[in-house]
């Protein structure tokens, strides 16, 4: 289902796609970057559908990473909203 789904990425920057929810979690992946702030896919009412939260430590072995910034954190895998 092709749907408006907005990338919160928690530092006032949003992208949005028009597409499914895997075109939207692709996208979100490629515009992660070092800020701290969780990764939020909203749908076009503005509710939360999915979180990737920033952790800012080295990840331990059973922790579910989904991108790493070396020894200085890392975002989860795709958690749902609220």
């Amino acid at each position: 289902m092709i749907a408006m789904l907005t990338i919160d990425y928690g530092t006032g920057v949003v992208h949005t796609v028009e597409g499914d929810l895997n075109e939207a979690k692709v996208a979100a992946l490629e515009g992660m970057a070092y800020t701290q702030q969780d990764v939020r896919i909203l749908d076009d009412n503005g509710a939360e559908i999915l979180i990737s939260r920033w952790y800012g430590v080295e990840p331990a072995e059973d922790d579910e990473v989904l991108t790493q910034f070396g020894s200085y954190g890392f975002y989860s895998e795709w958690q749902e909203g609220n």
